[in-house]
């Protein structure tokens, strides 16, 4: 028994072209939006941390507007403004404390930096602390005074040893 190949019909070929078409066009789309997944991990790789200062920003922020309603002294632009330069400045720490902790020399990460990162972090959620309950003491002033300055000496980098020198 002979098999004898069935030459293509115009349609069966033009259906396999624009096949073709669509996976070209899928690789030449897909080729740059790998560059980009790949070039985040040099901005930002912590996103268990983002979750945790952006839950931290945004109780503050909401504490700070109520705040602001019950002393009648709310203002949007203050409000954008303000919001808009912590918000800035955090993604310039967070990209700070990546590059600070997963950053390589000759293919090994350097270790001799990688607590500074952990500290911007740290820095950053203790600040958002410390913004949390003073907006919370100034709607119900519930929560001491020597726990909002021990919270602001650890801000400041101040220690037990050093409070003891003054």
């Amino acid at each position: 028994m002979t098999v004898t190949a069935t030459p293509k019909s115009h349609q069966e070929h033009r259906g396999c072209n624009r096949t073709m078409r669509k996976y070209m066009f899928s690789a030449v789309l897909a080729l740059p939006f790998s560059w980009a997944v790949e070039g985040v991990k040099y901005l930002y790789q912590d996103w268990e941390f983002a979750r945790w200062i952006a839950v931290a920003v945004v109780l503050d922020t909401l504490l700070g507007l109520v705040k602001a309603w019950v002393k009648k002294d709310i203002s949007s632009e203050e409000f954008w403004a303000k919001f808009s330069k912590k918000i800035f400045a955090y993604i310039c720490m967070l990209i700070l404390s990546n590059i600070l902790t997963n950053y390589t020399v000759h293919g090994s990460v350097v270790g001799a930096t990688q607590w500074m990162g952990s500290y911007l972090c740290t820095f950053m959620l203790i600040r958002e602390a410390i913004s949390v309950l003073e907006n919370v003491n100034a709607i119900v002033p519930i929560v001491p005074e020597w726990l909002l300055e021990r919270m602001r000496e650890f801000e400041k980098g101040k220690t037990e040893s050093q409070d003891e020198e003054e």
